[in-house]
């Protein structure tokens, strides 16, 4: 899963990916600053706590992301 949205702030957007089969967790913030994962768990943790839905432009957005990181963490349990 790779997901793009907007800050109201930033010109660049927050890329988020979870990709099992290579093992990639990321999160790139508006300000290009970047953080590596191990799991999408520590992703999803990551997001609740440094970012919330009244910073994006488009609300649905963000709820659409975490609508799509509660399935990979589903996904998630199947790779253990």
């Amino acid at each position: 899963m790779e997901y793009s949205l907007y800050k109201k702030d930033g010109k660049f957007p927050c890329d988020v990916t979870v990709d099992y089969e290579n093992m990639v967790f990321t999160v790139r913030d508006s300000d290009t600053t970047g953080e590596v994962f191990n799991s999408a768990s520590e992703v999803a943790e990551w997001i609740k706590q440094h970012w919330s839905v009244e910073q994006f432009q488009k609300p649905d957005d963000y709820y659409d992301l975490m609508k799509h990181l509660e399935s990979s963490l589903q996904e998630e349990i199947k790779y253990e």
